[in-house]
């Protein structure tokens, strides 16, 4: 006639065990492949990485900028407008006087000659020390929607 129920549950637990082990081959595979996948894209990222580091220096070095495109550059804007800003104020202004020569009748000694040596020495250095800072302070970086 038939089976038993015995033969028929041992026939079952046997099938559920070889699916078991089918499914624990498959899981397995599955994670070793995914791994493996991981390594391969890994690779790839480091090597796109490394041919776009290659290509921006090969690109910086190749790209000749004149000196005059650098200074531009490296000058604050408020820098190269001032020439600008300094004709026009000085358009508004009378004419200074000048006096060269050790005149002696408009009261030139040797202690005015001095102070106007030091003060003028003061000046130009801080007006050397301020361009300069202001030179070598970091520039803000500008987003692309123009702030």
């Amino acid at each position: 006639m038939g089976a038993s129920s015995a033969e028929i549950d041992q026939q079952i637990k046997e099938t559920r065990q070889h699916l078991d082990e089918n499914l624990d081959v498959l899981e397995r595979r599955a994670v070793s492949g995914a791994k493996r996948m991981a390594r391969i894209g890994a690779a790839v990222g480091v090597g796109l990485a490394a041919t776009v580091g290659v290509v921006l220096a090969v690109y910086a070095l190749k790209r000749r900028r004149s000196v005059a495109a650098r200074l531009r550059d490296a000058v604050p804007g408020s820098i190269r407008d001032l020439p600008r800003g300094l004709s026009k104020k000085l358009r508004r202004r009378p004419a200074v006087k000048v006096v060269i020569a050790g005149d002696k009748q408009s009261g030139d000694s040797p202690a005015w000659r001095s102070i106007a040596q030091k003060v003028a020495t003061t000046f130009a250095v801080s007006a050397a020390t301020a361009i300069s800072s202001r030179i070598l302070r970091p520039r803000p970086k500008h987003d692309s929607r123009g702030n």
